[in-house]
């Protein structure tokens, strides 16, 4: 949920010395609608000073052979 990950980025802040490297999963829609539990699009979040490098294959669902990309985001620390 949006507010689970919401706490989850403020404890990164709060911890991240430097810098924070996430990875948030970018479902396609056929994936969200035939997922069995409820899938909420992380990366659709807006992020604090964030800089987007680049998309990844971060995996394929087994099932299905859907592809989902992962979006890397680098946030330097201001300290």
């Amino acid at each position: 949920m949006l507010e689970d990950a919401k706490t989850a980025m403020e404890h990164i802040y709060r911890i991240a010395r430097k810098a924070i490297l996430i990875s948030l999963d970018e479902p396609v829609e056929e994936y969200i609608k035939n997922f069995v539990v409820p899938v909420y699009d992380h990366s659709k979040m807006v992020i604090e000073n964030a800089i987007e490098d680049y998309f990844i294959l971060g995996w394929t669902y087994s099932t299905t052979g859907i592809p989902i990309q992962t979006p890397m985001i680098y946030i330097e620390q201001k300290n």
